[in-house]
């Protein structure tokens, strides 16, 4: 059924959440600099890395698309361009349920894309 209203801002039932891990160091910057440009143009233009540091850059978006078409929306390169050693990537989907530190930048994004995590069940056994 159609919102009579217009465009949400939620996402639809298609749309799914993920994390995108880039290694990168300073002999790579700016090859993982090309490729959250990438995100941001063929994937989701409110692509935001969520983190960067020493190690690499850790992206959130939401999208239609699958894992394997995010990939390869990263590697759309300009003639003569070269992504070099891309070995050290992940694309992950968010599920529902999730756990962060409280007040963190990630809280607040998972709370707002993903919803409010699962609540622990009752034991009645305390062993795990």
């Amino acid at each position: 059924m159609e919102n009579p209203f217009g465009d949400s801002d939620e996402p639809s039932s298609n749309r799914r959440q993920y994390l995108v891990l880039i290694a990168a160091s300073k002999d790579n910057a700016s090859m993982a600099q090309k490729l959250l440009e990438n995100l941001k143009t063929h994937v989701d233009e409110r692509a935001a890395p969520l983190w960067i540091d020493a190690k690499g850059i850790g992206v959130l978006l939401t999208t239609e698309l699958v894992a394997s078409e995010i990939w390869q929306a990263m590697f759309q390169k300009a003639p003569g361009q070269d992504f070099g050693d891309t070995r050290n990537m992940l694309v992950l989907e968010l599920g529902k349920d999730w756990a962060a530190r409280r007040e963190d930048k990630i809280e607040h994004w998972l709370a707002s894309h993903v919803g409010t995590p699962l609540p622990a069940p009752r034991r009645t056994d305390k062993r795990r």
